[in-house]
């Protein structure tokens, strides 16, 4: 998920105000519980939907997908698993807790729950083509709506998202080049995963690198449409 001009935007934005220390307004807060709580639960959503278009998911839900139709698990489980796996990662990178890697973990556990909830809500439909493509443009959507709107609510990060900001932090590497390493790392995972139980290869195809192209470029208009709904509001 490509968050880091979301955030980035953010923490301009308060810097520039002069208010990024103060307690936000009671209003304000409601707002960016209402946004993150919504984010998510569309995020969760389009993350299901791209597995049910059967044309490959995004890179960074490929490991999960993938461990959950090779071990059986339900899909929320395999995912608070592989998230779980990143957390771990995060603090040995970083050698020490921090509250906000931590926080990560019962947000693993929530999301995996969501997740599972969407994936039981949703049917898996026998679609053409033409039909798996619209599928697919939708769950690009919800999942870049979900990505923007929880983001942009600055609390806890889902691991995918906080393990690409600790390597990027921790190695001084450029955010885009890590994560796009990240991505193709989660794609050989699953290749590997895959491979190395003689199942096929779940998940990948034409709509992971539609995802990939597509999700970045959609979260910034997104971005752009709600910073100049925000600065219309002020006036």
């Amino acid at each position: 998920m490509s968050s880091k001009t979301v955030v980035d935007a953010g923490s301009a934005k308060q810097q520039k105000s002069g208010r990024a220390t103060s307690r936000p307004a009671p209003g304000t807060m409601l707002k960016r519980v209402a946004s993150y709580v919504l984010g998510l639960n569309i995020l969760a959503a389009g993350i299901v939907l791209n597995t049910r278009s059967g044309l490959g998911v995004a890179a960074f839900t490929s490991s999960a997908y993938a461990f959950s139709n090779i071990s059986s698990l339900s899909f929320g489980t395999a995912t608070t698993l592989i998230y779980l796996v990143l957390v771990v990662l995060e603090l040995v990178l970083l050698r020490k807790p921090e509250p906000a890697v931590l926080l990560q973990i019962p947000f693993s556990f929530a999301f995996g729950i969501v997740v599972d909830l969407y994936d039981a809500l949703f049917p898996r439909w026998s679609l053409s083509l033409a039909g798996q493509f619209v599928l697919l443009a939708v769950a690009i959507l919800c999942t870049a709506t979900g990505v923007t709107l929880s983001v942009r609510a600055n609390f806890v990060v889902a691991p995918p998202d906080g393990t690409v900001q600790t390597i990027s932090r921790v190695s001084g590497r450029d955010y885009g080049l890590v994560k796009n390493v990240f991505d193709l790392t989660m794609m050989g995972v699953t290749v590997v995963m895959c491979l190395s139980t003689g199942s096929p290869l779940y998940g990948l195809g034409i709509g992971t690198v539609l995802s990939a192209l597509l999700n970045g470029r959609i979260i910034r208009l997104l971005e752009m449409a709600l910073d100049r709904h925000t600065t219309l509001g002020q006036h």
